[in-house]
Order: structure tokens, then sequence, then C-alpha cells
């Protein structure tokens, strides 16, 4: 199997990038456009439930925004790995509202790509799941 080149890997982060731009501004549009418009897409919130189509997903961005009032993503262990056609990155999202240092969660998050016709990379899954952190106090 041939490696995948430096490029699509490029590519690849680049759109996972857009992902989290158009997330951060809540830019439904942006949100669109990184999505492939295809009705087998899948989105899994944190705690959330299985969103399958493209008008489901793109229905739970918009009510995530329109019930958030600001969030920033710092990404943590991101991987991006490319084979063929499809492409998936893994991170850690640490994410939370600027304003508040204090409220920070964290997320494992994969995002699934495919190439589309056009050559560029669309999600087709989104799956964040909430990371709870045990912390132990030594004496």
């Amino acid at each position: 199997m041939a490696h995948p080149s430096y490029e699509d890997r490029k590519q690849v982060a680049a759109a996972n990038r857009a992902f989290y731009r158009a997330f951060e501004t809540f830019d439904v549009g942006a949100m669109a456009a990184v999505w492939l418009d295809d009705p087998t897409v899948r989105c899994v919130h944190p705690g959330g439930e299985l969103l399958v189509g493209h008008s489901l997903v793109l229905a739970s961005w918009r009510s995530i925004f329109e019930s958030t009032t600001a969030i920033r993503f710092e990404l943590a262990d991101l991987a991006v790995d490319v084979q063929g056609d499809m492409a998936w990155a893994t991170c850690v999202e640490r994410m939370g509202d600027p304003g508040d240092p204090e409220d920070i969660s964290e997320a494992a998050a994969t995002n699934a790509f495919l190439r589309d016709d056009d050559g560029g990379w669309r999600l087709v899954l989104h799956h964040a799941s909430p990371i709870t952190r045990r912390f132990t106090r030594r004496s």
C-alpha cells in the first residue's frame, strides 16, 4: 500500500482546522461546507446520540450555535492518517469559554474525511466522547 503524500496529510489537516474554525465562529455556512452533502454522514456530540444524515447533522450544529455564547478549542495529540480517499484525524479537544479559564472540558474526537469528486476533503463523521480524568492527591 502506498504511503499518503505530505500534500494529502496537509489538506486533511486544513479540512480539520476548517471544521474547528466553523465551530468557534458559529458559522453554519462554513460548517455546511466542511461536511459532505450526503445522507450517510454521521455525528456524535459528547454525551449525545448518533445523528445520521446531512440535514440532521447540520440542524444539530445550528442548535449548538444558537445556545452557545463563546467557545475556543485547543487540540492536543493530533494525528492525521490517510488511506487512499479516506482519512481521519484524532485528537483531544480541550474546549471552553475563553472568558472563563476554569470552564474547560475535554473530549476524545475522531473526524473522518472522504476525498470528494473535486479532490477536496469533506467530513463524513465527527465523534466526540467526553473524557473524565481522575486525579489522585499525593501527600
